[in-house]
């Protein structure tokens, strides 16, 4: 199963005052694997001109909620080091501000 793109629109909308300058989508949803209790994982760069804070928590929230799924919300800027070259592989853009 892929994400539709109705619900990558939704993402978007929400996405657009936030301090976020690009989401790409991973794991499972971008391979075609996920099943009905799959989470979607989202990669975001942020924007720290800002303090971001609980913003972060906040925001996987408020999308897990929109979406009516667990979402994990990843940092480009504090994801592992280990993590970075797996996602990178097969992260998918879908929001640039």
């Amino acid at each position: 199963m892929k994400l539709d793109q109705k619900n990558i629109e939704l993402i978007k909308a929400y996405l657009q005052d936030k301090p976020v300058n690009r989401a790409y989508l991973f794991g499972s949803f971008v391979r075609g694997e996920a099943g009905p209790d799959s989470d979607v994982d989202i990669l975001v760069e942020l924007d720290y001109r800002n303090p971001i804070g609980l913003l972060f928590i906040r925001m996987e929230q408020d999308l897990a909620r929109i979406l009516n799924r667990k979402v994990d919300l990843v940092s480009a800027q504090g994801m592992s080091k280990y993590l970075k070259p797996v996602i990178d592989r097969e992260k998918q853009l879908i929001y640039a501000r």
